[in-house]
């Protein structure tokens, strides 16, 4: 990502977005027990196919935030004075450098993101070794591109019209679908590698809209429990405000962050939100979970009629 959108207001929100919406992207394609991990400055996916069979991406989002474009950028040059100056050949072992990093650390593939205004516009994947030899390609044809002035730049989407929109043939070339990395066989894939709008189906975009709905609750809840205060994230839902759905409310005012079990008793009308107090039926005002009754929420809601 570039400096300026780095250095952003959204860039925290944004980074928070993508490493809950990977791996939503990654399971509703049939990948298992899905985690991100940090290691080395690097963000990775670590998961499994139905079989059992482990598979880590090298998580990269693209630093565009238009529909046209996107590329990934793989770091800076240390201790170069005149990176411009620098032959293509250092630019390629960077690269691969990053690249053997990412290897050491398990990646078998990389998944690049291009996001726009808190979507996932489109998304590529490339085996892990294919990654070097991508740039390479890239940078032998589009030096001004993949060169960046001074950055190791590799553009995966370009729909403009302009001479050197084809660089990213040199990226789709070696590009494979998520299906085929499970070992799905092409003809029982409807959602083949190709462009973003084949890829994120409507069943898709339900899940990874339901994933960013949480990121937005979740940040303005202080990623707290609003009736309990707990606070370990995993156990932590996002639930729709009385008079709030899915299909039509999906802003962060929306909602608020709930523990899962309490979220639970919501969706059975055995608990609601009233006047501002998370309120229980009759018949558990007694028992474990009667000092939650009439529990103020932490945070602040606007209520609507259902």
């Amino acid at each position: 990502m570039s400096k300026k959108l780095a250095r952003g207001p959204e860039s925290y929100l944004n980074e928070l977005l993508v490493l809950e919406m990977a791996p939503t992207l990654l399971s509703s394609k049939g990948f298992e027990s899905t985690r991100v991990f940090r290691s080395g400055g690097m963000k990775f996916v670590q998961t499994q196919g139905p079989n059992g069979e482990n598979f880590v991406f090298w998580l990269k989002q693209g630093w565009a935030t238009t529909t046209a474009f996107s590329a990934i950028q793989f770091g800076m040059f240390q201790n170069e004075k005149s990176p411009t100056l620098l032959p293509d050949s250092k630019f390629v072992d960077y690269v691969a450098n990053r690249s053997n990093g990412a290897k050491q650390r398990g990646a078998t593939h990389i998944l690049m993101i291009h996001m726009v205004e808190r979507r996932i516009q489109n998304y590529v994947v490339l085996k892990i070794e294919d990654v070097p030899l991508a740039y390479a390609a890239q940078i032998a044809g589009w030096p001004n591109r993949a060169r960046n002035t001074k950055t190791p730049t590799l553009y995966f989407e370009d729909t403009r019209s302009s001479p050197d929109a084809e660089c990213v043939d040199a990226v789709t070339r070696f590009e494979v679908s998520l299906e085929s990395v499970l070992g799905v066989s092409d003809d029982q894939v409807t959602d083949t590698a190709g462009s973003g709008s084949k890829k994120i189906t409507a069943e898709v975009e339900r899940r990874l809209q339901q994933a960013k709905f949480r990121v937005l609750v979740g940040d303005r809840c202080g990623w707290k429990c609003v009736v309990s205060g707990f606070e370990v994230k995993e156990v932590l839902d996002a639930a729709h405000l009385p008079g709030r759905d899915w299909r039509n409310h999906n802003c962060a005012s929306d909602g608020i962050m709930i523990r899962s079990d309490l979220h639970r008793l919501l969706d059975l009308g055995l608990a609601e939100i009233s006047r501002g107090l998370f309120v229980l039926s009759k018949k558990l005002r007694e028992g474990q979970y009667s000092d939650f009754h009439e529990r103020p929420i932490s945070c602040s809601i606007n209520e609507v009629s259902p």
